[in-house]
C-alpha cells in the first residue's frame, strides 16, 4: 500500500522558483506566487489549486482573547466545473451533493462537521486542525475560515496510475475534459482516507441486531419488562439502552445508579445477558454537577475546562463543569470513575455519548482547554472526538479483545479508529426528516465513520396514535434496517403512558413497536425478519470495513462509478455491494421509480420480495416503476448467475 498523500504546513518564506514535492501518485507544488496546487503524478492532471494565497490574520473568536501564538486562516480553492462534494459530516440539507452548501465547524446537535471531502474530480481533502470557523463552497471556489491555528495542516488524497487490476479507471485520467464527471474509483479513495486518519475496530456480531430505545425508560423494572416482552413476543432484541436522568436521586457526576431506580444493576445486566440482550448507559460522564462528591478533587487538580479568565465554570448539560479532557490526568480521573461506578460492580461497558460536542451554555464555545492553553476555537471541534478516545483507551477491559460499544452525537475525523459510532441526534418526527436523514446518512459514510444510525420515527414530535406517525414508522424502519446500527429512538406522545412521575422521574408514551398499531407492527415485523436474516452478512461488513475502510451503506456511484445515471441517485443506497435499496420516503406514496445501475454479463438485479423479478441490465441502466404498500419496498440482492 502506497498512500498518495501529502502533508503540508506553514513554511518559510518562498523564494521565487516553485517549491514542490511528491508522494505516491501525488504532487505539491508551491507556485511563485505562494498559492499551493496539487497533481497526480502519473499524468500532470491538475486536481486542486488554491484560488488565493492563504492568508493568515489576528484571531477575533472570544476564546482567543490574551493568547498570543494564534492565527485565523483562510483557504480558497478553486472548483471544477460539475464537481460534486462528499463526506463532510452530517447535516440537514436534505442533498447528497455538498456543493453549494455552508457549514459551522462547530459541532452541534444534528450537525455534524468532519472536515474531509471526496471530490468527483478525483482527490480527497482533509482539513486537518479541529478549530472552529466555516466551510463555505459555491461553483467557483470552496472556502474553509478556520478561527485559531498555529499552522496550517491539511491532508490530500488520489488513487494510483491504472494498472491492469483497475483498468476500468483508465479512461478517468486519459484528459484534462470533463474533470468533474470522469469516473472516480471511490473505494480506493476512501480506503486510503481510511487509512491515513485509522481503521475502525471490528463492532461485535450482538451489534448487528435490534437496539430498543426510549425517551426513557424510569428504572429497572420497566426496562426489564420490555426486554420480557421482546422474548415472549419472539421479537428479535440485541440491545436495551438505559437514556438520561438515570442518575436521579443523586448528583450527575458521582457516576452511580441509585437504588431507589436501579436496585440490582447487577442481576439485571445478568438477566439481559441470559435472554442474548446487552445494556447500553448513558450517563453523561464527561460532565458533573458542583454537588458531585467528584467535584472537589477535580477542581483541586485543575481537571474542568476553564473560561479565558482561568476558572471553571458552569457550561455542560442540566447545570454542570465539563471535564477538560484534553489533558490525560482528565481522562484518567474521569475513567477511573465510571470504572468505579459501572464496570466493576455491573459489567456495564457500553456508553451512549450524549450531548458529547459537549451541549449546554453558549459558554461551550468560549472555553479554554489544556489546563487553560488551548482556546476552543483552536480545538473545541474534537471535543467528541477526544471523549471517544478516552473511552476506547481509558474504558477497555483488560482481556477483552472486542472494542468498548459507543454511541456519540458527534465526531471528528478519524474518530472511527475508536470505535467511535454516531447517531444523527435530536431529528424531527416527519417525512421531510426521513428524507434528508437518508442523505445525511451517506455522507457520514462517506466521511469514514463505519457506525451510523438514526432515530428511527424521528426524535421528537411524534403522535403514536396518529396514521401520519404510523405511516412514517413503517418507512423509517423500511430505511433504519439498512443502516450500518438498526435502532429504534424517540420521545412519543399518546397511547399508553405511564403517568408517574417520582424520584425516578417520568417515562413519556410507549415506543415499543406492538404500540403502533397492528397494521404498522405486522409490516415493522417484516422488515425485522430481514435484518435479522441478513445478519451474517453485516457482520460481514463490518469486517471487511475493519480491513478497507469499505463503507457499509454507500451512494450507488461508489458501486457503479462509470455509470452516469447512477451517478445523479440519492434516493436509493447499495447496503454493501450486494443489496439495493429504494426505501419510500414520501408519506402517502404507493410506488416509486428506481435505478439499477447496468451489471456484468454474468450477473442480475433480483427482487427481494418476488425472486421471479429478475432484471438484466448488461445493456446499461434500466429504470423500473416499484409499488410500495406499506409491507414492502424495494429491494434488490445482486445475484451472480452460471
Amino acid at each position: 500500500f502506497v498512500c498518495s498523500q501529502v502533508v503540508v504546513r506553514r513554511g518559510e518564506d518562498l523564494q521565487a522558483a516553485p517549491v514542490w514535492m511528491s508522494s505516491g501518485n501525488m504532487n505539491a507544488t508551491i507556485l511563485p506566487d505562494g498559492r499551493l496546487e496539487f497533481s497526480r503524478v502519473h499524468d500532470g492532471r491538475v486536481l486542486l489549486t488554491e484560488d488565493n494565497t492563504r492568508s493568515f490574520a489576528a484571531p477575533t473568536h472570544p476564546s482567543t482573547r490574551g493568547f498570543t501564538g494564534f492565527f485565523s486562516l483562510t483557504l480558497q480553492f478553486s472548483s471544477t466545473e460539475g464537481e460534486r462534494l462528499y463526506g463532510l459530516g452530517q447535516h440537514k440539507t436534505g442533498d447528497l451533493d455538498n456543493k453549494g452548501h455552508i457549514f459551522t465547524l462547530q459541532p452541534d446537535n444534528t450537525e455534524i462537521l468532519i472536515p474531509v471531502l471526496h471530490s468527483s474530480s478525483g482527490y480527497s481533502f482533509l482539513q486537518n486542525v479541529p478549530a472552529y470557523g466555516t466551510f463555505n463552497s459555491s461553483a467557483e471556489r470552496t472556502e474553509w475560515r478556520l478561527e485559531a491555528v498555529r499552522y496550517m495542516d491539511v491532508w490530500v488524497g488520489t488513487t494510483p496510475k491504472p494498472s491492469a487490476s483497475n483498468a476500468a479507471f483508465k479512461r478517468s485520467t486519459d484528459t484534462e475534459e470533463g474533470a468533474g464527471t470522469a469516473p472516480v474509483d471511490w473505494a480506493t479513495l476512501l480506503s486510503r482516507y481510511a487509512h491515513a486518519t485509522g481503521l475502525s475496530p471490528e463492532y461485535p456480531a450482538w451489534a448487528t441486531g435490534f437496539w430498543q430505545s426510549k425517551n426513557r425508560y424510569r428504572n429497572q423494572s420497566q426496562l426489564l419488562d420490555v426486554a420480557r416482552q421482546h422474548v415472549t413476543r419472539g421479537i428479535p432484541l440485541s440491545l436495551i439502552v438505559i437514556d438520561y436522568f438515570n442518575w436521579r436521586g443523586s448528583p450527575l457526576g458521582d457516576e452511580v445508579l441509585p437504588k431507589q431506580c436501579w436496585p440490582d444493576p447487577k442481576a439485571m445486566v445478568d438477566e439481559l445477558k441470559a435472554i442474548g440482550v446487552e445494556l447500553l448507559l448513558s450517563p453523561y460522564f464527561h460532565s458533573l454537577q458542583p454537588s458531585s462528591k467528584n467535584y472537589p478533587e477535580a477542581v483541586r487538580q485543575r481537571l474542568l475546562a476553564v473560561n479565558t479568565s482561568g476558572a471553571a465554570v458552569e457550561a455542560g448539560y442540566d447545570g454542570t463543569y465539563i471535564y477538560d479532557i484534553y489533558q490525560p490526568g482528565a481522562r484518567r480521573f474521569m475513567a477511573e470513575k465510571v470504572t468505579d461506578g459501572y464496570i466493576a460492580p455491573y459489567g456495564i461497558n457500553h456508553w451512549w455519548l450524549d450531548c458529547d460536542e459537549p451541549c449546554g451554555s453558549n459558554d461551550v464555545y468560549n472555553l479554554v482547554y489544556r489546563n487553560g492553553t488551548w482556546p476552543a476555537a483552536f480545538v473545541g471541534a474534537a471535543y467528541p472526538h477526544v471523549l471517544g478516545k478516552a473511552v476506547s483507551e481509558e474504558l477497555a477491559v483488560k482481556g477483552d479483545e472486542s472494542p468498548v460499544v459507543m454511541l456519540g452525537r458527534s465526531a471528528w475525523a478519524g474518530s472511527q479508529r475508536f470505535g467511535h459510532a454516531v447517531w444523527s441526534g435530536d431529528i424531527e418526527s416527519t417525512f421531510d426528516s426521513l428524507q434528508q436523514q437518508f442523505r445525511a446518512g451517506l455522507n457520514v459514510a462517506m466521511s469514514g465513520i463505519a457506525y451510523w444510525t438514526t432515530d428511527i420515527g424521528g426524535y421528537g414530535g411524534a403522535n403514536i396514535t396518529t396514521p401520519y406517525f404510523r405511516e412514517l414508522i413503517v418507512r423509517w424502519f423500511q430505511f433504519g434496517a439498512f443502516c450500518p446500527l438498526f435502532r429504534l429512538h424517540g420521545s412519543r406522545h399518546g397511547g399508553p403512558v405511564d403517568p408517574r412521575t417520582d424520584e425516578c422521574g417520568s417515562t413519556g408514551a410507549s415506543n415499543e413497536i406492538w404500540n403502533f398499531g397492528e397494521e404498522a407492527y405486522k409490516a415493522i415485523r417484516v422488515v425485522m425478519g430481514i435484518r435479522a436474516q441478513l445478519r451474517p452478512y453485516i457482520q460481514s461488513l463490518y469486517q471487511e470495513n475493519a480491513k478497507t475502510g469499505a463503507p457499509i451503506i454507500r451512494p450507488l456511484f461508489y458501486d457503479f462509478p462509470e455509470d452516469e445515471v447512477a451517478a445523479s441517485v440519492d434516493d436509493q443506497l447499495m447496503f454493501g455491494p450486494s443489496y439495493l435499496l429504494a426505501p419510500q420516503l414520501f408519506q402517502g406514496k404507493t410506488s416509486r421509480s428506481v435505478v439499477l445501475p447496468e451489471l456484468p454479463a454474468h450477473e442480475l438485479w433480483v427482487s427481494w420480495f418476488d425472486p421471479s423479478a429478475v432484471h438484466n441490465t448488461t445493456s446499461g441502466a434500466v429504470v423500473i416503476d416499484e409499488p410500495t404498500p406499506l409491507d414492502t419496498f424495494p429491494l434488490f440482492e445482486r445475484v451472480c448467475v452460471g
